[in-house]
């Protein structure tokens, strides 16, 4: 199968932004800018990102086999099990029990991936127009629980399946049509410019609602839990429409970008342990406090630098052999 560029563009430049950001989330309230863009970029990448797996998940959503979306979990669990011994190395050799039903941290997107192919399984035989409706109404509602958010990630996953589903409802063509529209790509550079700003200018009224766009419950906004969902709403309609202009301004040429493109699950799957030494490191404090000047464009740099390192070949193949063909036929035979 040929892999088209535009795609594999726009999933380099998403997975640099989860790196960044990811950086930046150990210096929030610090920085009017880095506060500013952690919010902007929150309200499209992890929407961006799930509305793609969904376009290219048609083909195992039709054949409804489990195997092909069992290898999700299998990298969860290495996730799971890797953070585990490096967290525990860089802690002296303390290590604190996983728990394999909870994850606060990177790894939720990979089982939200699995379970949202689970649940695809069975709304593809319902009117796709019915479908995103009614699972835009579900996570409003269940903004309002007080369970365990983490546990399975259950209100992520409630949270972004529109994204998802979304993407396995439009045809490839017809997103394809939208985003190359010359027009549609000028006015969204304009729109993507005037968010960044608006966020940077209004960025001490808007921070409280932050927690809309990590897929928290309202219980977390410090103010208007009791419009949580109307805010939901809103942020749908926000996010649905920045991830549309960041697709339309994203080049469908292939250029330096589209190889590593192609390995972005590797910079996921590896890059919060980077970031992890980099917390229990001296510069953590270093940074802040020998470049105050610089140290927002210094994270940047690193998180740039950090992704390109995760997309090695090494990193790659690791998580290729995790989703390799074998595991799935030995499973097909299991399961027969």
């Amino acid at each position: 199968m040929n892999r088209i560029a535009k795609w594999d563009n726009a999933k380099f430049v998403l997975i640099i932004l989860v790196v960044i950001c990811h950086f930046y989330e150990n210096y929030l309230g610090s920085s009017k800018l880095v506060n500013s863009l952690f919010f902007s970029v929150y309200t499209f990448h992890m929407p961006a990102f799930f509305l793609i797996s969904g376009i290219f998940s048609k083909k195992t959503v039709k054949e409804r086999k489990i195997v092909k979306v069992v290898p999700y979990l299998l990298v969860y669990l290495f996730m799971k099990m890797f953070g585990y011994f490096v967290s525990g190395i860089m802690n002296g050799g303390t290590f604190i029990s996983v728990d394999f039903f909870r994850e606060p941290g990177a790894a939720w997107f990979i089982l939200a991936l699995f379970f949202m192919y689970l649940i695809t399984f069975y709304t593809k035989q319902f009117r796709p127009a019915y479908v995103l409706i009614v699972s835009v109404f579900v996570s409003m509602a269940a903004g309002y629980s007080n369970m365990d958010t983490n546990l399975f990630c259950w209100l992520r996953i409630a949270i972004f399946y529109p994204f998802f589903y979304a993407g396995y409802a439009l045809s490839m063509d017809t997103i394809t049509k939208w985003t190359e529209n010359r027009k549609l790509k000028i006015v969204s550079v304009a729109v993507i410019l005037i968010y960044f700003l608006v966020c940077y200018v209004g960025i001490d009224k808007l921070f409280w609602a932050r927690f809309l766009l990590t897929g928290r419950s309202y219980e977390a906004l410090t103010h208007g839990a009791f419009y949580g969902g109307i805010l939901r709403l809103f942020t749908y309609v926000l996010s649905f429409g920045l991830v549309f202009a960041f697709l339309c301004i994203i080049p469908k040429g292939k250029n330096i970008f589209s190889q590593l493109g192609t390995r972005t699950l590797g910079v996921y799957v590896f890059h919060y342990n980077f970031i992890n030494l980099f917390v229990h490191s001296c510069w953590y404090k270093v940074l802040y406090h020998n470049f105050p000047n610089t140290w927002e464009i210094i994270l940047v740099l690193f998180g740039i630098v950090v992704t390109l390192i995760c997309c090695l070949k090494p990193f790659d193949a690791c998580c290729r052999a995790i989703l390799s063909s074998k595991w799935k036929l030995r499973l097909d035979d299991e399961l027969k």
